[in-house]
């Protein structure tokens, strides 16, 4: 490791990495909720499936104005910050001071573990509650006045299992995502820096790369997660009986139901995330130059 790699990874510390990922997540859901909202619906509804992404954004803005593609935004904004600081935060920790040694494999060792936390911790109760309001969203007549009348309903009828349906499956997703999305995304800035002068859109175009690759790798298990933690989830005892239930209604092209919008969105997240984390990590590193 050169020296300033070594200066860069002592003043990047897990808490400063943590706050500079809390800001990019914030910036990234912003950008990319509208495609996630469609990627739901397309998910829990056969019928939206077959609309088609485009169409489905066009029916929820005709029914519900375009600030309907918005629904449960505040809930997933809210926990953007936390999952982001609780995400590179880990991920610098683990790599500062368990897996030292600069390798592929443990990066994406660092990459599973900092992911499989920020399921468990931050996703599984966030992504519950999302799915429910969009689920609920295309309901007739809904269930929930608001953000805050469906949690309290939520929370009040199901309790602790209307939280944490599908954790296992949510750490394993999210586990997975980032063990493909840390060493895939470093390794493809390493091969495209010589071709660009402009790091945020290098960063912006490798992202866009990783999220695409990483989607069609593990489409399925955000397909089980959805429909596990969806308003009909009390139709399924676990992942496996979930996913029987889906191939044998719609076959093995049911587990990759709304993989159009999501690669979309995990495209503008990826991009957006790191594109923004490395330029703010730049600009933070540069005023602890200049404040020692």
């Amino acid at each position: 490791m050169t020296k300033a790699a070594q200066k860069n990874n002592q003043q990047m510390t897990p808490k400063v990495a943590a706050i500079v990922g809390g800001i990019a997540g914030a910036l990234e859901i912003t950008a990319a909720y509208p495609v996630e909202f469609t990627k739901v619906i397309m998910q829990l509804y056969s019928k939206y499936n077959n609309m088609g992404a485009i169409n489905v954004m066009k029916y929820t803005v005709k029914k519900d104005g375009f600030f309907g593609l918005y629904k449960g935004y505040n809930l997933l904004l809210g926990a953007a910050v936390p999952k982001a600081y609780v995400r590179f935060g880990i991920f610098e920790y683990l790599k500062q001071n368990v897996f030292t040694t600069q390798s592929i494999i443990n990066t994406t060792i660092c990459g599973a573990i900092a992911g499989a936390v920020e399921g468990l911790v931050v996703h599984t109760p966030v992504e519950n509650m999302k799915v429910k309001l969009i689920h609920d969203r295309f309901k007739n007549p809904p269930q929930f006045k608001n953000m805050f009348h469906g949690i309290y309903k939520v929370s009040t009828e199901q309790g602790f299992k209307g939280l944490s349906s599908g954790a296992f499956i949510t750490m394993c997703k999210e586990g997975s995502n980032h063990a493909i999305r840390f060493p895939l995304f470093l390794g493809l800035q390493q091969t495209f820096s010589p071709y660009f002068n402009n790091n945020v859109l290098r960063d912006l175009i490798t992202g866009g790369m990783t999220g695409v690759i990483c989607v069609a790798i593990n489409q399925p298990l955000d397909v089980l997660k959805t429909n596990l933690q969806g308003l009909n989830s009390h139709k399924y005892t676990g992942a496996v009986d979930c996913a029987k239930q889906i191939v044998r209604k719609e076959g093995y092209s049911g587990l990759y139901k709304g993989v159009k919008p999501r690669m979309a969105r995990v495209a503008i997240e990826v991009s957006v995330t790191f594109a923004s984390y490395n330029a703010i990590k730049e600009t933070v590193l540069k005023y602890l130059d200049v404040a020692e």
